[in-house]
């Protein structure tokens, strides 16, 4: 994806012990640290080719949310709050004071929980494809049908109507075995996994507070043909921190960091540099 970097850097891949869950999370990378946190149905490898271009100056910590990938699912994490003690936790394990944090979609609200609570060790917050806004009643209303959907037909009959809908329309054709792969990938999450995260999405609050309050820099990428976070809903966040780095991609949805993978790590770059500006 990335030809131009090459850059050839230790993956450590550890776990802990958090709660009822062992938190599986990876290590690579020297400088600043930025944590990403996935989205919904997906774990820490939806990073792999994306992360490598911000290796040079950069330690990056990749999680999978409890649940998902490596992280054994426990009803002890059944909250967006309760699974950002576990990204605390990893902080804590990995003694970093202080980070940058970005989430894609529900990894988004786990990192505005996150702020609410432990703004004091972030230095900046980022939301890639997501919202700091709760759900309306008919989101909610399709979240809890979701769940209903999944633990009745199961998780691969939910991949393969989930995937092609992230993704913008011409990109979906000319990759269809990228999301064949995700689709593969996210059959085999425990449908109880699912389910759970799909409700705890539906009944997290709103945090526009957290954006309309934090002196910390924010970043916003927004997918232009985004269906699960409309272009809408999302610039009308674009106006709540008060310094932040608003990056529209034209040509994606929801998954920017396969279909528009530059263009969001430059934003990336100079959202972390704002601190220092």
């Amino acid at each position: 994806m990335f030809n131009d970097f090459t850059f050839a850097f230790l993956i450590m891949e550890k776990t802990i012990q958090h709660l009822d869950s062992n938190i599986s999370y990876s290590v690579e990378g020297a400088g600043e640290t930025l944590v990403l946190l996935h989205g919904f149905c997906e774990d820490k490898n939806i990073w792999n080719e994306f992360k490598r271009p911000l290796l040079s100056n950069t330690k990056i910590i990749c999680i999978d949310l409890p649940g998902f990938g490596k992280s054994l699912p426990g009803k002890n994490h059944s909250s967006i709050e309760l699974r950002a003690e576990a990204v605390l936790a990893v902080l804590n394990k990995e003694q970093i004071e202080k980070c940058y944090l970005l989430g894609h979609s529900m990894g988004g609200y786990v990192a505005l929980s996150f702020a609410e609570k432990y703004s004091g060790r972030l230095k900046g917050i980022g939301l890639f494809h997501s919202s700091c806004f709760a759900d309306d009643e008919l989101k909610k209303e399709t979240r809890k049908k979701v769940a209903e959907f999944v633990l009745k037909n199961g998780s691969r009959a939910f991949a393969d109507q989930l995937f092609p809908t992230l993704f913008a329309p011409e990109f979906a054709e000319n990759h269809k075995a990228l999301i064949s792969a995700l689709e593969e990938k996210a059959a085999t999450i425990p449908e109880q996994s699912i389910a759970n995260s799909s409700l705890a999405m539906a009944e997290r609050k709103d945090l526009s507070i957290i954006l309309k309050q934090t002196i910390l820099p924010v970043l916003l990428i927004i997918g232009a043909k985004d269906l699960a976070i409309p272009l809408e809903r999302s610039l009308m966040m674009a106006h709540l921190p008060n310094s932040a780095i608003i990056c529209l991609l034209e040509q994606s949805a929801h998954m920017g960091m396969l279909e528009e993978p530059v263009k969001s790590i430059m934003a990336i770059l100079n959202w972390m540099k704002l601190l220092k500006g």
